[in-house]
């Protein structure tokens, strides 16, 4: 018995190891960028990457939010609302098209679920999709046009589809006979039971809208319009076109030649992305995981 239970310890102790060291492992580039980001350019270039700073300074972040602090400023918002729109769009037209695809009764269910597989077999092509978009649709330079091309993830869709016919169909009948119609019966049943599912792929639906750049870089042109993606995108070409020119050709030298930060701007605006997201996560992850526990224990 007690080298049953010494064994058992062993293993617990083996496996929190291991998760430390990931976590580590996990953590330790996000602080080499922090570490690049408030760090001299010229030792960056001397000495290449470490894990403590080097000379430190705030000059690349100063330098960043002189030249575009209101600018970025009006990104996270563009961002943040891309963010919230867009995910809460995203649940809806998913869990509505799974709601369907998974129904008994309704007799082009499979229909359905085939259109979804199909699109993801067979795509008709960038320019089509771009002339559909903005010809049809009318999205070009608008801030729907940052989160209705992706409304709906198929896969996504097809888990959805999963966990609502895991959902044991007797509580649909017993609601049925109640005189509960398909709305009813999906906003009070369906969605609380199916909690799980809906956390996990909102924050999937999250993380897709706050890293996308491909929307605004194909349908945005009003720079008033660009997320923070598109944003510091756009910056980091500038920077590396004044960084290509030496201070010669800028027509600068001595006192009024400037520094331009090329390495540490790139970290810095890497932390300036994920920043708010490794800010986010602590608050979000406890509803993520009661959702998980939710689920299960209604499941």
């Amino acid at each position: 018995m007690r080298n049953s239970i010494a064994s058992d310890k062993t293993i617990i102790s083996l496996f929190y190891l291991f998760v430390a060291v990931f976590a580590v492992l996990c953590i330790l580039p996000v602080v080499i960028a922090f570490s690049i980001s408030i760090s001299s350019e010229r030792e960056v270039a001397i000495n290449g990457f470490s894990l403590l700073p080097m000379k430190p300074t705030l000059y690349t972040y100063q330098y960043i939010l002189q030249n575009k602090g209101l600018v970025l400023l009006n990104a996270y918002k563009i961002t943040l609302f891309t963010v919230v729109a867009g995910t809460l769009f995203s649940l809806a037209v998913t869990t509505c098209y799974a709601y369907a695809a998974a129904s008994k009764h309704f007799r082009f269910a499979n229909a359905l679920s085939f259109f979804a597989w199909f699109t993801m077999v067979f795509n008709g092509g960038m320019l089509p999709w771009y002339i559909l978009v903005t010809k049809y649709y009318h999205l070009k330079n608008s801030l729907v046009a940052l989160f209705v091309p992706y409304a709906i993830n198929v896969f996504y869709m097809f888990i959805m589809k999963n966990i609502f016919k895991s959902i044991s169909y007797e509580f649909v009948e017993s609601a049925k006979i109640d005189g509960a119609g398909n709305f009813r019966i999906f906003f009070t049943i369906m969605l609380p039971l199916s909690r799980v599912g809906l956390v996990t792929i909102g924050l999937f639906y999250a993380l897709l809208y706050w890293n996308d750049f491909y929307l605004s870089l194909m349908l945005i042109s009003d720079q008033r319009l660009y997320p923070v993606q598109m944003l510091l995108y756009a910056m980091m070409s500038n920077i590396q076109f004044l960084a290509s020119g030496s201070a010669a050709t800028l027509g600068l030298s001595g006192a009024q030649a400037v520094e331009i930060p090329l390495m540490t701007s790139r970290m810095a605006m890497t932390c300036l992305t994920i920043g708010p997201i490794i800010l986010l996560y602590p608050f979000a992850q406890r509803y993520f995981v009661k959702g998980m526990l939710v689920g299960a224990i209604k499941g």
